[in-house]
């Protein structure tokens, strides 16, 4: 293969494999395949004896739609929101950068995002204008939509289907599978698909599995972990992963996780960090912090960091 046909086939793959990039939970497993790599904490063992089913916490993992109509949400409801994006060479010296504030709005049915402020700073462009990293073109097209638009925060099918109707797209809706699917397998992503399932027979065994209580945020938490053992590092992609749902209402309060592979063809190092806050009963995104390290054949090393701040939400 030509150096040229590998570099275009790696930066496929990394726009791929950015279906690692963010957050959520469902897959294909059934509860008895956790029950079997579950340790309690003695908090999660005593609340048993007052009704708390284990089982039932676990097809509540597995099933959360909570933390997908939370992302609609930011599309939805009235918010401002402030974003900051810094690149950094190898030297972890910063390179290029992007700020930028602005509100979301709403015109009946109409809604649309309204940059009040942008600030770029560095070589962040190429000379066409487009972006010249593929996890600011993902991260700009995912959180910053362009025009008016029809606002809705139903989730039609918790199954999402891959969109083939352009590469692009494609690279898109294999994103959002992972985050609101994070257990389930993606076949079409090259060299990591099969190690996406967390909670299935063949990945479960390489995972330390945890129920624990917690406070975040001021509520009351059941906090489920999943962490690689120590020595099966080299079987897994998801090295760890916890998310605190709401005791009361069984909402994704928070989650956070280090996503990590290394190979021939493709490198990376991320992790992410998702906290919401419940505003008039709807559950909303308050806080996202990403740091993400890419390395591919033939192309730059993407060492990009940003945070994603929403705030004075309108849910009436």
């Amino acid at each position: 293969m030509r150096s040229g046909d590998l570099r275009s086939s790696c930066r496929k793959h990394i726009l791929q494999t950015s279906a690692v990039l963010f957050f959520s939970a469902t897959c294909l497993a059934q509860p008895d395949t956790l029950l079997k790599h579950i340790t309690l904490d003695e908090v999660v063992i005593s609340a048993q004896a007052s009704g708390f089913s284990v089982e039932r916490f676990v097809r509540q993992v597995m099933d959360d739609t909570t933390f997908q109509h939370a992302f609609l949400n930011t599309k939805y409801h009235p918010h401002t929101l402030v974003s900051d994006l810094r690149v950094r060479n190898k030297q972890e010296t910063a390179t290029a950068a992007m700020f930028r504030s602005g509100r979301l709005v709403r015109d009946g049915a109409l809604a649309e995002l309204v940059l009040d402020s942008v600030v770029e700073k560095g070589k962040l462009r190429k000379r066409d204008g487009s972006f010249r990293y593929l996890t600011v073109e993902m991260y700009d097209d995912v959180f910053f939509p362009k025009g008016e638009y029809v606002a809705s925060n139903t989730i039609h099918d918790r199954q999402l289907e891959i969109d083939r109707s352009s590469r692009f797209d494609k690279y898109k809706s294999e994103l959002k599978k992972f985050m609101f699917n994070p257990g389930q397998e993606i076949a079409s992503v090259p060299f990591i698909g099969d190690k996406l399932a967390l909670y299935n027979d063949d990945m479960a065994v390489h995972y330390d599995n945890r129920i624990w209580a917690d406070q975040r945020d001021g509520r009351e938490c059941w906090v489920f972990s999943s962490d690689t053992k120590e020595g099966h590092e080299g079987k897994t992609v998801i090295q760890e992963m916890s998310t605190w749902f709401d005791q009361a209402s069984s909402q994704v309060i928070a989650r956070e996780y280090h996503i990590l592979h290394r190979s021939l063809f493709l490198d990376f190092d991320i992790r992410i960090k998702v906290r919401n806050a419940v505003v008039n009963g709807d559950l909303v995104p308050v806080y996202i912090q990403y740091n993400g390290d890419w390395d591919i054949p033939f192309s730059k090393r993407e060492l990009i960091q940003f945070a994603l701040t929403m705030g004075d939400w309108e849910v009436k």
